[in-house]
């Protein structure tokens, strides 16, 4: 606070001095203006006393006042310099805080400054200033100062989708505002100085009211809200919680065995004598429990709005040949090789009866052609045949012969110029389901139909009796889908034609499908229920081999002048193939040399030698979207990636190539 003060003598020196004693400044500190000069009155009878206004001088005028002061008073016989009039000492103009009161010293022309900060309240002749101010002698000043009560506050945000409440929390305070006593100055800065005590007297009911205010009224947690009304300082917590979805679980299927089967390389130390590598089940084994899913529950966020658990996803299981569903048990009914087919979220177990055969394939033998596993002991000669609907394991080699397996062909010994293919029925299927997926969309369509003319006659589907049903659907066929009839009679053929590479659902459901639409009895079409019961029947199967994920293994130690096909994968564990045409439906891994012929893969190729020093010419194709992978490439190979191709020049070790963003072939 600026001092400043007013003071009558008999002389102005007199006035002076009074003013800085009271001020306690000295004379370079403030700034003094002569406001009367002492006199007489005109007739000399009364004596007029001298008035000054001494005022506080700011810092940065202080020592030009002091200067002035100086340079203008000339010295005295005491010693003492004199400007203007005034009795200087060693004070000069300026203005200072004392005692909560604003003391000002004038010295000539110079006047002080005051500068407030917020935490006062300064008014210059009634009027509050916040800025920089000059002082001048005929000026009113006073500072005043106001202790200051802030109250706690808090805040509630809704996050996380409305299942949160989030308080944030800032403490009240007490502030308690004093001015301290500065020495004169030419700018004099105002500021209080302040003592803060935080508190906090917030009630948990208020926080409860907030909450209720915004809808809130399920979900709090009163230990958190009671931790509010504690703290004395900022704080954020979680005060209220949603009722979050309990997740549900999906179904699956736990399996007693493990059905897949190891194929151990060349370089693995193998003891055969305890190796077992066809995986059996017994008569009455339980094979796999289905476990069935668990649906979740549904939670509420903190306004009342329902978040709906996920929704689980269950498999369907499916009891194929030789096996039984008791409850959730899956259980062999015969002794054989179990097959476990997945296929996304649908799954079908089966039981394969397995056929072993000691000695060699031959003449004598025979050709061997059976519904299950076959196990062959030793070779298979020249000009024989083996064929089985799952899979056959050969101990001895395979000489001009002919071998075709479902499901897998595991091979111990070397292949000379014979034909393997695995799972080749797999393309079939793709056709039939393509078939079968246009003869779902029409039957649909047609049980559309039927409900449609039921409601324009009013009638309920019950109340067709057999007869009118059929009826109804040849009209149907005749009139509105009249190419049903051809494709459903392709479809039928086809099955009839590869019969013996499908398994009886198939044939089965064929079967069907001639009976309902094909004869004029309709003997198996009862009503509109079991019309919708063959739909049903029709769709599964189309979801069942609808995706494409064959599970077929080709695996021999090594071929030549051979033609290897498997609709899934082909291992070749040994020395390699040479000049032989190898073809897989999704990938190739070949440990030896591949020398002449053809490796061709949907996706991808994994070699470690290809070619020769003599430059024979051996092609490695895959799809668009395949890989390469080859250890060495001698001279001559040539690789082709969707539908470009590279010719190695030279050979190459480490090769990898694919087809980059652009499609552009990239080999590195």
């Amino acid at each position: 606070m600026v001092k400043s003060i007013s003071v009558k003598a008999e002389t102005v020196e007199e006035a002076v001095q009074l003013a800085l004693s009271i001020l306690e400044l000295k004379m370079e500190e403030v700034q003094v203006e002569v406001v009367t000069n002492p006199k007489r009155n005109l007739f000399g009878l009364r004596k007029m006393m001298a008035e000054v206004t001494v005022t506080q001088l700011k810092e940065e005028m202080m020592e030009d006042a002091v200067e002035q002061y100086i340079k203008m008073a000339p010295p005295t016989s005491d010693g003492v310099k004199h400007g203007l009039n005034i009795a200087v000492e060693e004070k000069a103009f300026g203005i200072r805080l004392a005692d909560g009161k604003i003391e000002a010293v004038f010295s000539g022309g110079n006047y002080p400054i005051v500068s407030p900060r917020e935490n006062v309240k300064l008014t210059v002749n009634g009027e509050q200033v916040r800025e920089r101010t000059m002082i001048l002698p005929s000026d009113e000043v006073k500072v005043t100062v106001h202790d200051e009560l802030i109250p706690p506050q808090f805040s509630i945000q809704l996050m996380e989708k409305d299942m949160l409440a989030m308080l944030t929390f800032i403490p009240g305070k007490r502030v308690t505002r004093t001015l301290s006593d500065t020495e004169f100055k030419k700018v004099l800065q105002i500021e209080a100085e302040e003592e803060i005590e935080y508190y906090n007297d917030i009630e948990p009911q208020l926080i409860v009211e907030r909450l209720k205010s915004m809808g809130i009224g399920k979900g709090l947690i009163f230990p958190a809200i009671k931790k509010v009304t504690e703290v004395d300082k900022p704080y954020e917590i979680i005060v209220a919680k949603g009722v979050s979805p309990i997740e549900g679980l999906d179904g699956d299927l736990e399996m007693h065995i493990d059905y897949k089967e190891k194929v151990p390389g060349e370089l693995e130390k193998v003891d055969f004598r305890e190796l077992n590598l066809i995986v059996s089940v017994e008569a009455g084994q339980v094979i796999a429990t289905y476990i069935p899913s668990v649906p979740g529950t549904d939670g509420s966020n903190l306004l009342g709005k329902a978040i709906a658990a996920r929704k689980v996803e269950d498999i369907v299981v499916r009891a194929g040949k030789n096996v039984a569903q008791m409850g959730n048990d899956i259980v062999a009914e015969i002794s054989g090789r179990p097959s476990v087919d997945w296929r996304k979220k649908l799954v079908q177990i089966d039981v394969n009866p397995e056929l072993f055969h000691k000695g060699e394939v031959d003449l004598e033998s025979g050709n061997i052609r059976f519904e299950g596993d076959v196990r062959i002991g030793g070779s298979v000669q020249t000009a024989m045949f083996v064929g089985a609907t799952g899979t056959i394991y050969i101990e001895g080699t395979v000489t001009k012969a002919t071998i075709h397996a479902v499901k897998s062909a595991i091979v111990k010994g070397n292949i000379f110029s014979s034909t393997i293919s695995v799972g080749q029925q797999e393309v079939v299927i793709g056709e039939l389901t393509s078939q079968l997926k246009e003869i779902l969309d029409l039957l649909e369509q047609i049980q559309e139909a039927i409900h449609r003319v039921l409601a324009i006659r009013g009638d309920e589907g019950d109340d067709l009796t057999t007869s009118e049903l059929n009826h109804l659907i040849r009209l149907l066929l005749e009139k509105k889908y009249p190419t049903f009839q051809e494709l459903n009679k392709n479809f039928i053929q086809k099955v009839k034609n590869n019969s013996q590479q499908l398994s009886a659902e198939w044939t089965t459901l064929a079967d069907k499908l001639y009976t309902v639409f094909v004869t004029s009895q309709h003997k198996k079409l009862e009503d509109t229920a079991s019309f919708g019961l063959l739909i049903e029947e029709v769709r599964l199967l189309v979801e069942l081999y609808g995706v494409k994920m064959s599970q077929a293994v080709l695996s021999v130690p090594y071929a030549i002048n051979s033609v290897l096909y498997s609709s899934g994968t082909i291992e070749v564990t040994s020395k390699g193939v040479y000049h032989s045409s190898v073809t897989a439906g999704d990938s190739i891994h070949v440990q030896g040399v591949c020398r002449g012929g053809e490796i061709i893969a949907t996706h991808k190729i994994s070699l470690q030698e290809t070619g020769s020093v003599n430059i024979v010419k051996t092609v490695v194709r895959t799809g668009a979207q395949g890989t390469i992978t080859i250890g060495l490439a001698h001279a001559g190979t040539e690789i082709q990636i969707g539908n470009k191709q590279y010719t190695f020049m030279d050979k190459k070790m480490g090769v990898f190539a694919k087809l980059d963003e652009e499609g552009n072939l990239v080999v590195s």
